[in-house]
């Protein structure tokens, strides 16, 4: 067996898995079972929110360390799916090592396209705003407050913004326009149009996942993302308060 291979192979999968908001210890899980594939004595894969370490070792081999540092970036439940499918295939034998590593890349590579994200940043926020008990008219001026959220959020990714700067400048937007589009129509409900707004920045499944980590012993990395979410949705409510004093 190729162990450089197989040592690329699984950091590239726990990287993908990170980047996509997967739970620590998934990422600890694969990483370990794909490493386990080549029988040797030492299998080691050390896992934070922010990068990982993983090393195989033996008397019969030099002793090889993948050290990465990953930049998480939205929660893709399909992605970190995928990984679990392509790393449980080649655990099983289905899939040679070279198919894991080509079936990986590709993946890395097969992100969602922007128009269809930007597509369902408007209709994420419409749909809430109509299940919360909004009527037509709320639901259509959701939709034009998430155009608007789409085009910025778009914009500062292309930027690069940090992601705590991201939520509070889309928040202050989103409650702006909302107030502004208030006034077209007395029928109108601000606050639904703008809890409808906001869920698609409420950092929901990092909550989950961070207090899933903390449950698993995973307290670094737990509190980290507990801390990291809550920070978020402070924020997301400052912007809304600040859009709303700004358009009073």
């Amino acid at each position: 067996m190729d162990y450089k291979l197989l040592i690329d192979t699984a950091a590239l999968a726990g990287m993908i898995m990170l980047e996509n908001g997967a739970e620590i210890y998934r990422v600890e899980e694969t990483i370990d079972y794909m490493l386990k594939t080549s029988g040797l004595k030492t299998t080691q894969a050390f896992v934070v929110s922010t990068g990982f370490m993983i090393s195989l070792d033996d008397p019969s081999i030099d002793a090889l360390t993948v050290v990465r540092r990953v930049d998480r970036g939205a929660t893709n439940l399909n992605m970190i799916a995928q990984v679990n499918d392509i790393s449980r295939k080649f655990y099983k034998g289905i899939i040679s090592l070279e198919e894991a590593f080509s079936q990986l890349k590709h993946l890395k590579k097969n992100q969602y396209p922007w128009w269809l994200k930007d597509i369902c940043t408007v209709f994420v926020g419409l749909f809430f705003t109509g299940m919360y008990g909004g009527n037509g008219v709320d639901m259509l001026f959701t939709g034009i407050v998430g155009v608007f959220l789409a085009i910025w959020l778009h914009a500062a990714g292309s930027m690069k913004l940090n992601s705590l700067i991201k939520d509070l400048t889309a928040s202050i937007i989103l409650s702006v326009v909302a107030r502004v589009l208030i006034h077209l129509n007395p029928l109108a409900h601000l606050d639904l149009i703008i809890i409808g707004s906001i869920m698609v920045l409420v950092p929901g499944a990092a909550i989950t996942n961070a207090i899933r980590d903390t449950l698993h012993g995973d307290y670094a990395s737990g509190n980290a993302n507990i801390l990291q979410a809550f920070t978020e949705a402070a924020l997301i409510a400052l912007g809304v308060y600040i859009g709303l004093v700004i358009i009073s």
